[in-house]
């Protein structure tokens, strides 16, 4: 169920995602490539006596800055926009497995304890899985030449070694659970090399020197992740439904005749956490409201 809600949501968002990076990278590229270098650069200026081929030249610069800005933009909209969902399933979906397996595959399966925590596990997963699809979906869809593509494939084969390496201790630890984090982990790596690469693009196309560099990575990693605020009330929600589900869908009211009432008073403390999240999400996050506004109007018309 955790693979099917996974594939389902973030998919999508990936596949158009990676279609949207690699239009804007090409854009990006083919402003690149017909601007002068510096030496044809300054021959050209020298040549001409009317400053034609300066302004030239600073239009270029200027639409290629512009399209980097629009890509690096995106990019940080779509990776905090899928990091709301991931961290809705971390934070308060986590707390709601029992009573899903309850509905869809009965009693034998709601009330195992290591069947729900492994699908608690999988929602943590699937925060992971929707970076690490983003930050991927950006580093195939831009990369331009094989040692790009050659590196991320580098990259893949080792972080395949440190699962080999790290499944068997864990999975011997903790089972199915065990198996799970070792995938946590990976993502992890892979989401953070492909956050490296982005960095590295922006700087380079963006031309910037290493100082700029590092003030780029520190403002990227600002933009992608929610606002300050809207981060302690996920954790608070995830605290608030791990005491509803150990008060309101105990064991001992999970096998009792009014379960499902008691499951309704833990799913209703569940949503208001949602409500209250996401009305946080969209008064600090005014890119992800007008952006909601203006699917809301296109839908419309």
């Amino acid at each position: 169920y955790g693979g099917l809600a996974a594939r389902v949501l973030l998919q999508p968002i990936e596949e158009n995602a990676r279609l949207l990076f690699s239009r804007q990278g090409a854009l990006v590229a083919q402003h690149l490539e017909t601007m002068p270098s510096d030496s044809v650069e300054q021959k050209t200026i020298k040549k001409t006596t009317n400053g034609e081929g300066n302004n030239t030249c600073t239009e270029k610069s200027s639409l290629a800055s512009t399209h980097v800005k629009e890509m690096e933009d995106s990019y940080c909209f779509l990776l905090r926009a899928v990091l709301y969902i991931g961290l809705l399933f971390a934070s308060i979906a986590s707390n709601y497995t029992s009573i899903l397996l309850r509905i869809l595959a009965g009693a034998r399966w709601g009330l195992n304890a290591e069947a729900s925590a492994t699908l608690s596990a999988f929602c943590v997963y699937t925060a992971f899985l929707a970076i690490n699809g983003t930050t991927e979906a950006f580093a195939y869809g831009v990369a331009r030449s094989g040692k790009d593509v050659g590196a991320l494939g580098v990259i893949h084969a080792l972080i395949g070694g440190v699962f080999a390496t790290l499944a068997p201790p864990l999975v011997r630890l903790r089972g199915a659970v065990g198996l799970v984090l070792t995938n946590c982990i990976c993502m992890a790596l892979r989401s953070m090399y492909s956050l490296f690469y982005a960095s590295r693009y922006f700087s380079v196309t963006g031309k910037l020197n290493k100082a700029l560099s590092g003030i780029l990575t520190s403002r990227m990693m600002l933009h992608i992740f929610p606002h300050p605020f809207v981060l302690v009330l996920f954790f608070s929600s995830y605290l608030v439904t791990r005491a509803s589900n150990n008060h309101f869908y105990n064991d001992h009211t999970a096998t009792g005749a009014n379960w499902m009432l008691h499951a309704l008073r833990h799913i209703s403390v569940g949503v208001l956490c949602v409500i209250i999240v996401m009305s946080a999400a969209l008064r600090f996050d005014k890119e992800l409201q007008l952006t909601l506004l203006r699917l809301a109007k296109n839908k419309s018309s």
